[in-house]
């Protein structure tokens, strides 16, 4: 049981002093090297748990991805009581003000605007969390068809095309654009949502997004 705790420390360790490595430097410019340094620890060590850097790039979005996964169902608890359509807004609100107040979802948004020099690393993310936060928001759809507040005969399809566009598309870091084309994404992400009966992305919503990334520069 010690060797085991042992190991998962040491994994815990490798994964944190590589996120910060990655969000200093940049996924491209940082070593493995780079990392033995950081660690105090040998290469034969380290290899003993990642066999390459891009192998432990994955291994830190995973352990980000599945800590933003547990923040929006911690926040969907919270919301109990509220309508399918509240509860998403709501989402999305606590999503934009964790952006900048929360370590996990902070990180895994630095690192993939690192990582994109390397398009199948952020390919790796989309997929990421996609696959794990999309059948969360799907089930607050279904449940939005039930008590009339959503209407949508195709929830999962509808959550992971609103998870790509909302997290990579109106990211002018994955698809590159001025301050007045993210406003317009986000109108048009507005617009398309209405129009899929998933009226969730309120003007208020994109002028605070618009702000966030106007101040992010």
């Amino acid at each position: 049981m010690v060797r085991k705790n042992n190991s998962k420390q040491t994994i815990e360790n490798i994964l944190s002093i590589s996120a910060k490595l990655f969000i200093e430097k940049g996924y491209d410019k940082t070593s493995m090297q780079d990392i033995v340094n950081a660690l105090g620890m040998s290469k034969g060590a380290i290899f003993h748990h990642f066999h390459s850097k891009e192998e432990i790039f994955h291994s830190v979005m995973e352990r980000q991805s599945d800590q933003i996964v547990e923040a929006v169902n911690l926040w969907l608890i919270q919301m109990h009581g509220l309508t399918a359509k509240e509860k998403l807004r709501g989402v999305i609100k606590r999503n934009l003000q964790a952006l900048t107040e929360d370590k996990a979802l902070t990180e895994s948004n630095e690192m993939v605007d690192q990582a994109t020099g390397s398009p199948h690393l952020v390919l790796a993310f989309m997929q990421e969390i996609v696959n794990k936060l999309a059948p969360v928001i799907a089930d607050v759809l279904r449940e939005g068809a039930k008590d009339g507040s959503i209407d949508t005969e195709f929830p999962n399809e509808c959550a992971e095309v609103f998870l790509l566009l909302l997290n990579f598309w109106c990211d002018t870091n994955v698809f590159p654009g001025s301050l007045s084309v993210i406003h317009k994404r986000f109108l048009f992400l507005q617009y398309l949502m209405k129009k899929i009966g998933v009226d969730i992305v309120e003007d208020e919503m994109i002028e605070l997004i618009v702000d966030f990334y106007g101040r992010k520069g």
